[in-house]
């Protein structure tokens, strides 16, 4: 039996201002599937947090994955949801929540089947961006980072898919983020690995949306985005994005987002 729509995300170690633009945002777009977010025993507010309709689940470490790095251990706390669930889901959403707001209810949008993952700027490539380059190159090794260097970046923080689609995804991830690289500047190689996934032919019914989508993604972008009458932000196609990602990059917004949502 379908079960509707979920958002899956981490706030570990976080408090409630940390979350409320996501969370109010959510509010303001009409959002009625299951929300979830995975605590940590440093997570505050928590019944602030909860009043928004929010599930919260224990952030535990299964043994073996004592040294995986908070971004990557969400995947195995995802995956191990989905597959307890009894039913399945028409679409999931995994997110970041610090730095994600909603302009719409994110289902709200036409998503084609399998799993769709989002582009940051195209100016960006994977070899060209030192985080990037690092995560794959020290993680992968050398000749994955090769083969992909060309390619634009792919944003893990925001990817939606089917159940299935998605559960399929997850294990991909955690099959490849183990054993875990623990160096220097190493705590986001679970986009290396999400990037080797999507640009290597790993994932079966794979969509890319780029800014002209209903996912806007900030980081690589040059200056403050368009933002019409209504004070929407839009996207590269000059429409309302359903979402904003990373819009802590840019002041003007940040200080706009912060100010709607205090």
């Amino acid at each position: 039996m379908n079960r509707g729509n979920l958002i899956l995300g981490l706030a570990a170690g976080y408090h409630y201002g940390d979350v409320r633009p996501f969370l109010a945002s959510l509010d303001r777009a009409a959002y009625s599937g299951d929300l979830v977010f995975f605590v940590s025993e440093t997570t505050r507010d928590l019944e602030r947090i909860r009043a928004h309709g929010t599930r919260l689940r224990p952030m535990e470490r299964r043994p073996g994955l004592e040294a995986v790095p908070c971004n990557g251990l969400r995947y195995f706390l995802y995956l191990d949801y989905l597959t307890s669930c009894a039913e399945q889901y028409e679409r999931i959403l995994i997110a970041d929540v610090r730095d994600v707001v909603f302009q719409r209810d994110p289902f709200d949008y036409p998503w084609p089947d399998g799993i769709c993952c989002t582009l940051e700027d195209r100016s960006a490539t994977v070899g060209s961006c030192p985080f990037n380059a690092r995560w794959v190159r020290e993680h992968l090794g050398r000749e994955a980072l090769d083969a992909i260097a060309d390619r634009p970046v792919s944003c893990s923080g925001t990817t939606v898919a089917d159940h299935a689609s998605m559960t399929a995804y997850l294990k991909r991830m955690t099959e490849l983020l183990l054993p875990p690289s623990t160096g220097e500047c190493m705590a986001g190689y679970d986009q290396g690995v999400h990037n080797h996934l999507i640009h290597t032919g790993a994932l079966d019914r794979l969509t890319l949306f780029d800014n002209a989508g209903p996912i806007l993604t900030l980081a690589q972008t040059r200056g403050e985005p368009p933002v019409n009458e209504m004070g929407e932000v839009l996207n590269e196609a000059g429409r309302p994005a359903h979402m904003i990602h990373q819009y802590d990059r840019k002041p003007s917004l940040f200080k706009m987002i912060r100010k709607r949502y205090a």
